[in-house]
This record gives structure tokens, sequence and C-alpha cells, in this order.
């Protein structure tokens, strides 16, 4: 079964568009054990789970494994937030890595290229039933500065990302939930067969509608979940229930 075909069943099942960003900047020996806590309250609730450098950077991947195992027993596809874009090399030994231990699929970043960069990614991740998430258009104030740059030729930048994720294969495209015109202007290029993912949910200024309600797959969220006193409250409220 591949990645989409995964996290479509695991929103079905779940009744939900979110992917939890287990993203948590607490001091480090109290944020894992927050990371598992908010997990454990959400898992119900939500379609997928992403790990951003947050996590993965202090405690590894062996360290986290308490939070791969709860995924794989809840059936919660997880990925990998690398903005990945490095020489294929590099590339392939992280792929390896993070299958090994049990990631679904993992966000890169296009610029890096295909040939011996990305290429060989995608179709490692797909060999072994993977995903592969491209970076479209960033949620942060400063996105403008580079994936709106003008290419030779005319066009922005993030238009050609998102042709690359056409071309490419790729799974799913990442597209801020506070920029809803560049959600469809990737819709009409990458297809129905493209997942869109939107963060920015909360204390970026994206609203959950404007992400989901303008053509987004699903929208990723982080602060408003994991800052909450009752997170599973606001996730039925994303939920719509």
């Amino acid at each position: 079964m591949s990645f989409r075909e995964r996290i479509l069943r695991s929103s079905e099942k779940k009744g939900s568009r979110v992917v939890l960003a287990l993203d948590f900047s607490d001091p480090y020996d109290r944020r894992l054990g927050r990371a598992e806590e908010i997990l454990e309250s959400a898992k119900g609730a939500v379609a997928a789970v992403k790990v951003n450098h947050h996590l993965l950077l202090p405690f590894g991947l062996q360290g986290i494994r308490g939070i791969i195992e709860t995924c794989r027993e809840e059936e919660l596809p997880l990925i990998a937030d690398l903005k990945l874009n490095d020489i294929e090399s590099t590339n392939l030994n992280a792929v390896d890595s993070l299958l090994a231990y049990g990631f679904d699929a993992l966000i890169a970043n296009p610029f890096v290229g295909r040939e011996e960069g990305l290429g060989r990614v995608v179709e490692s991740m797909h060999a072994k039933g993977g995903g592969v998430l491209l970076l479209v258009y960033m949620s942060h104030e400063g996105a403008q500065e580079g994936y709106g740059l003008s290419v030779q030729g005319g066009g922005p930048l993030y238009r050609v990302f998102a042709g690359r994720a056409r071309d490419w294969g790729a799974d799913g495209v990442v597209v801020s939930a506070k920029t809803p015109e560049k959600i469809r202007e990737t819709r009409e290029i990458v297809g129905s067969d493209c997942l869109i993912f939107s963060p920015g949910i909360g204390p970026q200024g994206g609203v959950a509608s404007s992400g989901a309600g303008t053509g987004a797959d699903f929208v990723i969220v982080g602060r408003s979940v994991t800052e909450s006193a009752d997170p599973l409250r606001v996730l039925e409220g994303l939920n719509g229930k």
C-alpha cells in the first residue's frame, strides 16, 4: 500500500484531516515526555503525525522510538520534516535511516534538483512504500523572498516547484494555509492525485478553513494543539466535531 493510500485510509478512519506537528521548544528534559503525552491524547483524532528537528536533533531516531511505535500501533503515518536538500548520497542515507526506523514519508526541498539530488529519493521511497512531500510555499513571513522569486522566462519559483512535484511523481506538496490563492494555483498544476498539505495554522496566522477550504487535503497543526491545555478539544474543533 502506498503512502497516499495509507494516509487517506487513516484520515477516513479517524475522521480527521489534521497532521499533528510534534514541534516542541520545551527544555530538553521535558520535551520528549511532552511529545509522547500529547500524542497519546491526540492519536485518535489526527490523520498523521509529523516530527521536525525539535525532536530529531536532540533525541535522534533511537530516542523517539516510543513515538514511532505509537504511530505504528495506531496506523498513523509518520512524516519526517527534514526539508531534505542535499546531494544524492546524503539524501539516500537519510532515506535508508528513516525507512529502517519506521517512517512513512519525508518532506524535501525541490531546490536541490532531480539529477543527483532528489530523483532517486522519490524512487527509493516509492520502492519501499514510502512517500515524498515537496515544499512549494512555506508559512513564514520571508517565504516570498525565496519561493516568490521570479525565474528566467517569468513566473514565480513556487510554480516551478509545483511543476517539479507533478513531474517527479511526488506524493504531496506543502503550501501555506496563509496563501489560499497559492493553494489553488498549486492544485491546478499538480492535479488531483498529488496531496496538498497546508501548515501555518494558528500562531502563524493561518486558519484551517484557509487550507482545507481552498483545495488542500490536509492541514498541518502544531502549537494550536501542543500548547493547549485541552489538545483533544482543539482537535475536535478542527475536525468539525
